[in-house]
């Protein structure tokens, strides 16, 4: 069933102009982070308050993507699907590009990179950015080595498969829990937070190898079986109700406490309500759903890509909220306590993000992207042609 892999010929006009497109991104993002590094921060519009902008959006969405895009190698090697087998090698690498985008952006919007060797001398063990650094270094070097074993190896394929699903889960628990465990930011404390976190990672990572292998295989002029697109229509469907059913149990917890009926009804009605309910519910999760169970666009192409497409900007508007409207609601420095100033005591932040920061975060999602059709035409990454077993059926709505 598997057929031998090759590497993409890349000498299409398409290919190059594509290439030129994202590298002009690149160039304009790094254009950005050069513009903020000589200039400083006071040329975004974050603020004291605000300290987490557009840029972290990228970046942190880029990561949570990474991890959910090995999804189709773990289910290979992890959960015995053969059907996946042929997409592991793809799998894995699209999560070390995800990964090198996402903390590209993070190392650049810094401030002083330069001194970024200090604080990996300097570590301080009891904040969670200190084992983000561990967990997103381990996760890479997991990736590289299942690579190297479908590539050299392939007995140590299970092995270093099921090491890169266990890492996959500790890393995206690690970046859900930089907000979870924050108590005195309301918006974002909750033992769900890290959970939602690794449903949404799934949901992205699916969307994100569904919408490049049906675009990249089109574009090579490489026969895909539709039942492969309709295995994994299925797996981003109930991913998608998985991270409904979290978010649902998040709001039923967060309300029925009295404690937390300010900050749940700011966040259904206040400022960045929009936000939520726009982005985070409709785009995110229920225009996929009706798309997705809809028998006429479901089983179609063009409705899975674009339930897919909604998926993804689900996932940025998710991380969005999570950052933004979390550090804009007011801030208890000491929860538990009555404690009172006369500076911003209250006051919900503004924010709105600067052309500066946007392009930062495009310059790290072109990167990934350069990175990826780097990848596709100078190693054997994808099959010749992607088959299905004769048995195998999934199920459609």
């Amino acid at each position: 069933m598997i057929s031998n892999y090759t590497a993409i010929e890349g000498q299409s006009f398409r290919y190059w102009i594509l290439l030129g497109v994202l590298g002009g991104f690149f160039l304009l993002g790094l254009g950005a982070f050069i513009y903020m590094e000589v200039y400083g921060h006071g040329v975004s519009n974050m603020t004291n308050q605000v300290v987490w902008g557009t840029p972290h959006v990228f970046a942190i969405s880029l990561l949570v993507m990474a991890s959910g895009a090995l999804n189709l190698a773990s289910m290979a090697t992890v959960f015995a699907a053969k059907q996946y087998k042929q997409f592991r090698r793809f799998s894995a690498f699209l999560a070390i590009v995800l990964l090198v985008g996402g903390l590209s952006v993070l190392l650049l919007d810094l401030g002083r990179p330069d001194r970024l060797l200090l604080t990996m001398i300097h570590m301080n063990f009891r904040s969670m950015f200190t084992w983000n650094v561990f967990l997103y270094s381990g996760f890479t070097v997991l990736c590289f080595l299942y690579l190297w074993s479908m590539f050299e190896h392939e007995k140590y394929v299970k092995i270093a498969g099921s090491a890169a699903f266990a890492g996959r889960l500790i890393l995206t628990t690690g970046t859900g829990s930089i907000f979870g465990v924050i108590h005195a930011r309301e918006v974002f404390y909750s033992a769900i937070t890290a959970p939602s976190f690794i449903a949404v990672s799934l949901t992205s990572g699916t969307s994100i190898c569904l919408m490049l292998l049906v675009a990249t295989f089109h574009y090579t002029s490489r026969p895909m079986d539709m039942r492969l697109v309709h295995g994994m229509r299925n797996m981003l469907t109930f991913f998608t109700l998985l991270v409904f059913y979290l978010f649902v149990i998040e709001k039923f917890t967060k309300y029925y406490a009295p404690a937390y009926y300010d900050v749940e009804s700011w966040i259904l009605a206040g400022p960045y309500s929009t936000l939520y309910w726009g982005g985070v519910i409709a785009l995110g999760l229920l225009a996929p759903l009706v798309i997705l169970f809809n028998p006429r666009s479901g089983n179609t192409l063009g409705g899975i890509m674009a339930a897919a497409a909604l998926s993804i900007l689900g996932e940025f508007a998710f991380v969005a909220h999570t950052l933004i409207a979390g550090q804009a609601y007011p801030l208890q420095l000491f929860p538990g306590h009555d404690i009172s100033s006369i500076f911003l005591d209250g006051q919900s932040a503004v924010y709105s993000p600067s052309l500066v920061e946007i392009l930062l975060g495009l310059g790290g999602v072109a990167l990934a992207g350069i990175l990826y059709l780097l990848g596709i035409r100078f190693f054997r990454l994808l099959p010749k042609k992607a088959e299905a077993p004769d048995e195998w059926h999934p199920w459609s709505p």
